[in-house]
Order: C-alpha cells, then sequence, then structure tokens
C-alpha cells in the first residue's frame, strides 16, 4: 500500500515540481510530436479505410445500397483502424520523445536526490537507444498477450473481464517506458530492470493505468499525459528503490 501511496502522490505532485523545475516546454514539444503522429495516423487511416471500402465495394457494390447501410460500414472499419492505431501511436509517441524523457528523469532524480551525472555523448545515445529497445520489446509483449486475451473472449462469463485485462496488461506493459529511465542510470542490466518490474508490478500498472486514463482525453492527453507521468514514474521508482535498498551506484 506504501508504493500505491507513492505512485499517487507523485502524479499529484508532478505538475507542481514540472513548473518549478522549468520544465514546462516538456508539455509543448510532447503535444506537438503527439499532434503530428496523430494527424499522420488520421490521414493513413481515411486512406486505408477508403481503399478498405473501395475493395468491399467492388465485390459488393455497396454504393448501391441505402446510406446509412454504406455509413455503418465505413464506421466499422474506421472503428478497427482506430483500434489498430491506438496500439502503435503510444509506442511511437514515446519512442520519439525518449532523448527527452531521458533529460527530465535525469533533472527529476537530481532535484529529488541531488544526484549528478556526466555521460558522455556516445552513452546518452546508447541510453537513448536502449530506451526504443525496451519500449519496442514491451509492445510486442502487449501486443501478444492482448491477443491471447481477445481469445478468452470467446469463453462465456469470462469474455466480461476482457476488457479489464485487456486495460491492466497495456498499463503494465506501458510502464516499463518510464521505469527504465532511472534504473539504465544505475547501471542496472535489461535483466536486472526486468526483475525489478515484476517484483513491483501492481505499483507500475497503477502507474500505468493512470497515464492510459489520462492518454484517452482527447488532444490534451496527448499534451500532458507523457511529462506528468515520465516525472511521477521517476519519483516513484526512486522511492521504492531506496525503500528496497537496491540503489546501484
Amino acid at each position: 500500500m506504501e508504493k500505491i501511496r507513492l505512485m499517487l502522490e507523485s502524479y499529484l505532485k508532478a505538475p507542481g515540481i514540472i513548473k518549478k523545475l522549468k520544465l514546462s516546454w516538456g508539455y509543448f514539444i510532447g503535444g506537438v510530436v503527439g499532434i503530428i503522429i496523430l494527424i499522420f495516423f488520421y490521414w493513413l487511416s481515411a486512406y486505408i479505410g477508403d481503399w478498405i471500402f473501395n475493395k468491399i465495394n467492388i465485390i459488393f457494390d455497396v454504393k448501391s445500397y441505402a446510406g446509412l447501410f454504406r455509413w455503418l460500414i465505413i464506421f466499422i472499419i474506421r472503428t478497427i483502424m482506430v483500434a489498430i492505431e491506438y496500439f502503435f501511436f503510444k509506442t511511437i509517441l514515446l519512442g520519439i520523445l525518449a532523448p527527452f524523457f531521458s533529460y527530465i528523469s535525469e533533472k527529476i532524480e537530481n532535484y529529488q536526490e541531488g544526484t549528478e551525472y556526466r555521460f558522455t555523448l556516445k552513452e546518452n545515445f546508447n541510453f537513448i537507444l536502449r530506451g526504443i529497445k525496451i519500449a519496442s520489446k514491451s509492445f510486442v509483449k502487449e501486443i501478444i498477450y492482448t491477443f491471447i486475451v481477445i481469445l478468452l473472449g470467446f469463453i462465456p462469463i469470462v469474455n466480461l473481464i476482457v476488457p479489464i485485462l485487456i486495460f491492466l496488461i497495456q498499463s503494465y506493459f506501458i510502464s516499463y517506458n518510464f521505469v527504465d529511465y532511472t534504473l539504465e542510470r544505475r547501471r542496472f542490466s535489461p535483466e536486472e530492470s526486468a526483475k525489478f518490474m515484476k517484483e513491483n508490478r501492481m505499483v507500475f500498472t497503477l502507474g500505468g493505468g493512470i497515464f492510459t486514463l489520462i492518454y484517452f482525453i482527447p488532444v490534451i492527453g496527448i499534451v500532458i499525459g507523457p511529462i506528468i507521468s515520465i516525472v511521477a514514474f521517476t519519483m516513484t521508482t526512486l522511492k521504492i528503490l531506496k525503500l528496497q535498498n537496491v540503489i546501484k551506484e
């Protein structure tokens, strides 16, 4: 319960700390990158959606049907496209923001712990690459587990909890994108990082769930979600490392 309290408090304190440390530019960068990706995916959705509709029309001559039926087909196609794009969107967004996350996470640690790091350009580049790799691997695992849970949806009664399971899976794996920046500075290997994540899966799933809920807020979520979450996760991770006495210098 203490760890859960730490995560909730960190999210509540994050906006104030962002303002205090003059990191508000992170909102702008996250928002610009997010909106650009959003516009691209909207265009892609329309393009692919129209292409699928035209293929269906060639086979079934949909255009000759009632307008409502045609609208329904377009709506279904667009809905499927949005669902698919949701998985890719947040992963691409967090991957592109990796360099900024690394910097902001370091600033938060300096503020909270007084720790200063002197990294070479090569080390910084390696840290960014690791962040992208972690995001990619967690995304693949998220897709696999989500697909398995979707298959469970065909089982009566079990299908009632499928949406909850999918939300929890996404929340857990998205948290990898925020926790590892702190662990890599502490020289945790990818294996050690994964072990730490599993040991604290409940609190990090909660944090990932909060990010996901913020992320669902139209436009605003894309702007504030990433920077608030990286601040909250960094603060919480540092406190948990202290509680467990596993800080590696």
